[in-house]
């Protein structure tokens, strides 16, 4: 099963993989006002309080994005981006993963989460809901169902993942 994830265009993720939060020097402030704070290894707390290894998670979708004309918002993700995808079976076999979660569902600002762990067998892979998205409501993942993959070591290798070119 073929899994997608969005990195900005300027990445290293061919040379040093695809890093969860805990492994990037990335910026949280889309987690900050969720956890009530900005302190790094306050939010990996935060993050973790939510489910057991999130902090160590790669998010990812079961299809590329669709922009429909929609959501300026989609179209900037896809233009800014370069898409990634892996084969979650290759990961299962390397033993990479330690778990599946699924987020189907948040309110506007991401609060509220509904995740759910799954087997690998219960990925859904039906189309997803882009014409859901409204980010002037700030709804964009928070109503599009996706995966978070959790990684033993908090990344997947390079040797995984492939550019995909649309």
């Amino acid at each position: 099963m073929r899994l997608y994830h969005y990195a900005p265009k300027e990445n290293t993720v061919l040379e040093q993989g695809l890093l969860s939060i805990c492994k990037a020097p990335r910026d949280l402030r889309a987690y900050a006002h969720r956890a009530g704070t900005e302190n790094r290894d306050e939010i990996m707390v935060w993050l973790d309080k939510t489910f057991a290894g999130r902090s160590r998670a790669i998010s990812c979708l079961t299809e590329p994005i669709k922009w429909q004309g929609n959501d300026a918002v989609l179209k900037a993700i896809v233009d800014r981006s370069t898409l990634f995808s892996f084969e979650l079976e290759d990961l299962l076999q390397a033993g990479l993963v330690e778990a599946i979660w699924c987020k189907n569902g948040s309110e506007a600002g991401g609060y509220n989460e509904k995740f759910f762990k799954v087997k690998p067998e219960d990925i859904d892979l039906s189309p997803l809901t882009w014409e859901k998205v409204d980010a002037a409501k700030d709804l964009l993942y928070a109503v599009v169902r996706h995966y978070l993959i959790v990684l033993k070591d908090g990344y997947i290798p390079p040797e995984y993942l492939k550019e995909e070119r649309f």
